[in-house]
């Protein structure tokens, strides 16, 4: 006889009481102890967990450079997910911020990794999948198409970020330019197109991946960037990615910013006449009193900034782009990762072409808020910090073959030659 009455016991334990139940013993407690305290007996609790877990589910392990983050558990009978995060930061989680994903977040979150696989720039990331190996469970989520994040185009090495009209935060330069960028819709990367002066498309996104390899070379803590495509309103460019700090409870503070707190200014006439070393060490010395930092740290910081800048010859540095990490977390400042200098090998000047000399086209080159020639400015780091003890690996930078214009070589090979002395 039919039971249209809902007749008979009805479990003690609901559904989302045994999901409830699950996580906690994924944290340790023992089943003993919550069959006591949900009214059941030890017995009825492990069957209800094996009931619940009789192989409809896979599980995905994610791991960054050999630290395991996060668990995904697929229920492929019920199309659901289930996380467990072992890492409290966001930006080495899977799913960043997003504790309850759906499938559609996870075929977003595979394609990713499938990018990788495709030899895309994201070191340290790889996939462990579960014993039983459920591969074609996987592959099935890999090959679906999404119109979320990022997508797959066939016989293209770089991944490209579209983005809609309110997603884009910036169009305009300080300089009168058109740069477009933005954050992607799951908040993990901050992308930034290529900037576009007088029509001229710059290639400043590969002097920030230049930028970025050298800091590598050097140990130079920086926002490392990877080449990509911006698309938007129907345009593509090339343009660069990078993490969302801000995801690790990190927000970056100008040093204009900080100066304005305390009344102070780079425009004074007492910062102007000074050199250009003590310019770098009363920045430094501002940095360590405002964020109650050690000198020690702040100036390494600076001259990390001016290194670099030489190295590359950005003329972008100015006090809008170097300051203080705030760490939400700790209520403390911190050193911030060097970004933004993608203003150099003379991608600063869209004139460089009508030059008629290496020498002409230096003439607009300058390391900033120093306004020191770059060459001048390295070898007054080096004889007041003895850079090669500073950088053991300077003598034998490297510059990866990314530009290749006529000038940006002739920038290389002098900074190379200073070493050689």
């Amino acid at each position: 006889m039919p039971n249209t009455r809902n007749a008979g016991r009805k479990p003690k334990i609901t559904n989302a009481e045994l999901k409830t139940i699950t996580e906690r013993i994924s944290r340790g407690e023992s089943v003993s102890s919550l069959a006591s305290e949900y009214g059941v007996s030890r017995q009825a609790l492990y069957k209800r967990l094996k009931e619940n877990n009789t192989c409809h589910e896979t599980c995905i392990d994610y791991y960054i450079e050999d630290e395991l983050c996060t668990s995904i558990y697929i229920d492929t009978k019920r199309s659901a997910l289930r996380l467990i995060n072992y890492t409290d930061a966001l930006s080495k989680r899977a799913f960043g911020y997003n504790d309850s994903p759906n499938i559609n977040d996870l075929k977003v979150f595979l394609e990713g990794q499938y990018l990788i696989s495709r030899g895309i720039d994201t070191p340290g990331c790889y996939l462990m999948t579960d014993r039983d190996n459920r591969m074609d469970i996987i592959q099935e989520l890999v090959n679906s198409k999404t119109d979320n994040g990022i997508r797959i185009r066939e016989g293209d090495s770089i991944p490209t970020f579209e983005f809609t009209k309110d997603e884009i935060i910036l169009r305009r330069t300080d300089t009168d330019g058109y740069q477009l960028k933005a954050i992607t819709s799951d908040r993990r990367h901050f992308v930034k197109s290529q900037a576009i002066m007088g029509d001229v498309y710059l290639r400043d996104w590969a002097v920030e991946i230049i930028a970025s390899d050298i800091c590598r070379q050097l140990s130079i803590p920086c926002v490392i960037q990877r080449h990509c495509r911006f698309a938007y309103a129907g345009r593509s460019f090339d343009g660069v990615y990078s993490e969302n700090f801000e995801l690790d409870g990190y927000s970056f503070t100008s040093f204009e910013s900080l100066l304005n707190r305390n009344n102070k200014s780079t425009n004074e006439e007492h910062f102007i006449r000074l050199g250009a070393i003590d310019k770098l060490k009363w920045c430094a010395s501002e940095l360590s009193t405002i964020g109650a930092l050690t000198y020690e740290s702040t100036l390494k910081y600076m001259i990390d900034l001016a290194v670099l800048d030489c190295i590359v010859g950005n003329t972008d540095r100015h006090t809008r782009n170097f300051g203080l990490f705030y760490n939400n977390t700790t209520s403390k400042y911190e050193i911030p990762l060097i970004f933004d200098s993608g203003m150099g090998l003379f991608e600063n000047d869209h004139y460089r072409d009508r030059y008629e000399s290496f020498d002409a086209a230096m003439n607009n080159v300058y390391v900033s808020p120093y306004g020191e020639d770059p060459f001048d400015m390295i070898q007054l780091l080096d004889d007041e910090f003895d850079l090669r003890k500073m950088y053991p690996g300077i003598e034998n930078i490297h510059y990866p073959d990314i530009l290749t214009t006529p000038y940006a070589l002739e920038y290389e090979r002098r900074i190379r030659n200073i070493w050689q002395r």
